[in-house]
């Protein structure tokens, strides 16, 4: 069962310091959620979202944040450093306001407490984040207290520009903001214990703590305290470790293929009577593992089983071996097949002597207490394992095979090493660790735990390192445009991320996924699928991709097949009041603007074409980026309104474009013009076909305005009216020509 301390207090109290140094003293897990909200702002950073939207905080979901050794690890990546980084440290209070990160990380903070003893500190520990914790402690001290050790903290930074007043103003402020805020707010919970910090040391704090702690029955084996000084390293990732006995331990660290049965009279025989004065002291009880230093008092000569006449063993046989009196006063045997480096010829009175030290490693206390058997094999062994140091230094891995699984996690064996991997550093659940004996796995070492002398192991850390290695020598191979089918493996917002080998994975920007424009990524993929992409960009390891440059781009093949000043053909397939939309091919598609479909100034379009009609234009602008094609129908001819030169009562011929309800759509000489109804004289509307020609004399010529009015009546007047809706049907009448109409009489 894991051990849970929250400590809560005011800024200033002493948090971070005490916990920490508590943590080392238990031998505990110590989690900074500070660190935890730092993490969160660089992936945040890193990914560009939007810092002010909740809702683009979802990529959580697929986040993974985890302690080891005191490091922090976002995604199986020791992000230590970066996130003490200025804009961290600008963003991280805007990111920690919003009520969905800080529920994600509530949450994750109570698993990672669920599996560790574990101490964390805030200002919510005992009322929020583990309200059912072992022990609640809430630290305080005066206001001017906390002030002053604000304020020397910051001089000793170098900061002299701050007073101690100002600095008691601060702290107030932040109080009152901590106690008042909406979200997780300041308090005591029911059950904290409260020490004021004001007039004690860092020190007498931790002592407190801790004394109040073994008064809860934490069972403390490796606590360091002024009156137990134990120099081995605490066992903190088993939590199940002070039930394992001595037999498993031995099991564990493989100290031998057999335990030696060693009797009293084995003892009685070996040793001669001790000392009365010996027999007066307080031995101190030794523990298996434990490294101690001893005095050869004697040494043993092998002895041959004795067998009497029946049959019987009157004498068991004897290894040679050695009698150390240890450093605690208790005594030991050190068997030769336990002694390191002898030769098979060798004896043991020939290389040692009596008052000789040796360091030897304590291999069996029999249950009496007073048997034990002694290993310098593991002496060297451990002294061997110290090489896993300088692995762990320089990030290193190996493949070990899974032994057995165990409360704590599973055993795994590498060279003659055994390693413990606990259930927080492997990804596979518990159920499952059976699955995994006989297997071989990769593991990066974190920890060298000389207790027992094995290593405590990582799969999480190891794959993380393989993966980045992996990525870093993929990487160096990538060129820019590679193509590779990958897997999408993460949608954001902005683009989809896609792996293109194993552990390795690039970017696809939304504006890289299609030639047309995508407002959403997952409307044209999901994770899982696989999509061939192209590289576009390598910088570091970071590699951009494209799938649209594997599309076939048909706008590009248009264009560059075309050229500005080309005349196309295309179908109507949109008439608006801005221009016509052709299309020129299955794909792509042009437009015309009205200002561009003939020469007059009031075009109305449907009287000279219909959806479905084939128009023939000429390019004038190409815009890839823009997909854009603009054509022009009037440039195909020269402008009328320039050459013609006509008065009124000019006789013209006169070709007709549309019938109309009030009169005749015509053109004359590529200018476009118009024949009221009231004014067909003798003709009849059946007289006038689309296409068809007629004599008619002109009533009003405007070049400048483009218009042209037509007459077939002798000496009439213009029909105003029939001009005014005509005009009107043009969508534009200018008040020149409604003057020029007012004024005319003939």
């Amino acid at each position: 069962m894991s051990w849970q301390i929250a400590i809560d207090g005011p800024a200033g109290a002493g948090k971070s310091t005490i916990a920490k140094m508590l943590a080392s003293k238990l031998g505990f897990d110590y989690l900074d959620t500070g660190a935890m909200y730092r993490a969160v702002t660089l992936k945040a950073l890193q990914l560009k979202i939007n810092l002010e939207n909740e809702e683009e905080y979802k990529f959580l979901d697929s986040t993974q944040i985890d302690f080891v050794e005191n490091k922090i690890f976002l995604d199986g990546k020791d992000v230590s450093k970066e996130i003490r980084s200025i804009d961290v440290t600008n963003n991280v209070s805007l990111v920690s306001k919003f009520q969905y990160v800080r529920d994600t990380l509530v949450a994750w903070q109570r698993k990672l407490a669920s599996n560790k003893n574990i101490i964390m500190d805030g200002r919510d520990i005992g009322t929020v984040v583990l309200p059912n914790a072992n022990l609640k402690i809430f630290l305080s001290a005066t206001v001017e207290e906390r002030a002053r050790r604000r304020y020397q903290e910051m001089l000793s930074k170098g900061n002299e520009n701050i007073s101690l007043e100002n600095t008691i103003k601060e702290i107030s402020k932040r109080d009152k903001q901590d106690s008042n805020r909406d979200i997780s707010p300041l308090l005591k919970a029911e059950d904290a214990i409260e020490i004021d910090t004001s007039n004690l040391s860092v020190d007498e704090v931790v002592d407190k703590i801790i004394s109040i702690v073994m008064e809860r029955g934490y069972k403390m084996e490796n606590v360091k305290t002024e009156n137990e000084k134990i120099v081995e390293t605490n066992v903190v990732e088993e939590a199940a470790a002070e039930e394992t006995t001595a037999e498993e331990i031995a099991e564990d660290v493989e100290v031998s293929e057999e335990v030696d049965e060693v009797s009293d009279a084995d003892f009685d025989e070996d040793q001669n009577e001790a000392d009365e004065e010996d027999e007066e002291k307080e031995i101190k009880p030794l523990r298996p593992m434990q490294l101690v230093e001893g005095t050869i008092t004697e040494i043993y000569q092998a002895k041959k089983q004795v067998i009497d006449k029946e049959g019987k063993v009157v004498r068991k046989a004897k290894d040679q071996r050695l009698l150390l009196r240890l450093e605690n006063g208790q005594e030991g045997l050190l068997f030769r097949k336990d002694v390191a480096n002898v030769k098979e010829d060798e004896d043991l009175a020939d290389l040692f002597m009596e008052g000789d030290k040796l360091q030897v490693i304590v291999k069996r206390v029999y249950p009496d207490g007073g048997r034990v058997l002694l290993s310098t094999i593991l002496v060297e062994k451990r002294n061997r394992i110290k090489k896993f140091e300088e692995v762990i230094a320089n990030h290193g891995y190996f493949t070990a095979k899974v032994i057995k699984a165990i409360k704590a996690g599973l055993i795994l064996q590498y060279e003659d090493f055994t390693c413990l991997l606990p259930h927080t550093q492997i990804r596979v659940e518990p159920e499952e660790y059976d699955s995994l004996v006989g297997q071989e796995i990769i593991v990066a070492p974190i920890r060298v735990d000389y207790n027992r002398i094995r290593l405590i192991v990582s799969h999480t850390v190891a794959t993380a390192i393989k993966n980045k290695e992996n990525k870093e020598k993929f990487i160096s191979t990538v060129k820019v445009g590679q193509e590779f089918e990958g897997v999408v493996k993460n949608i954001e917002s902005y683009g989809a991320f896609v792996e293109i080998s194993e552990g390795v994975e690039g970017l696809l920007h939304i504006s890289e996924i299609s030639h047309d424009r995508i407002v959403k990524v997952e409307k044209v993929l999901n994770v899982g699928d696989k999509v061939k992409v192209k590289v576009i960009k390598v910088e570091g390891d970071h590699i951009g991709l494209s799938r649209k440059a594997l599309l076939p781009n048909h706008w590009k093949d248009f264009m560059d097949t075309h050229n500005i000043g080309d005349v196309i053909s295309g179908e109507v397939i949109e008439i608006n009041r801005a221009g016509v939309v052709l299309s020129l091919n299955e794909h792509v598609q042009g437009f015309l603007p009205k200002s561009e479909f003939t020469w007059e100034r009031d075009t109305f379009i449907e009287d000279y074409i219909k959806l479905g009609d084939q128009v023939e234009a000429k390019i004038i602008e190409l815009d890839l980026n823009k997909k854009r094609i603009i054509l022009s129908r009037k440039q195909l001819t020269e402008n009328p309104w320039e050459t013609l030169n006509l008065k009124s009562g000019d006789k013209v011929t006169a070709s007709v474009i549309k019938v109309l309800n009030d009169g005749v759509k015509v053109s004359v000489e590529g200018a476009a013009g118009f024949l009221p109804k009231g004014n067909f004289g003798k003709a009849n509307e059946s007289d006038f076909v689309e296409g068809s020609e007629f004599e008619a004399k002109v009533r009003m010529f405007d070049p400048r305005r483009t218009k042209l009015i037509l007459t077939l009546r002798e000496n009439a007047p213009l029909d105003k009216r029939t001009i005014n809706k005509y005009l009107k049907q043009q969508e534009k009448v200018t008040s020149t020509f409604g003057d020029f109409l007012e004024s005319f009489k003939e």
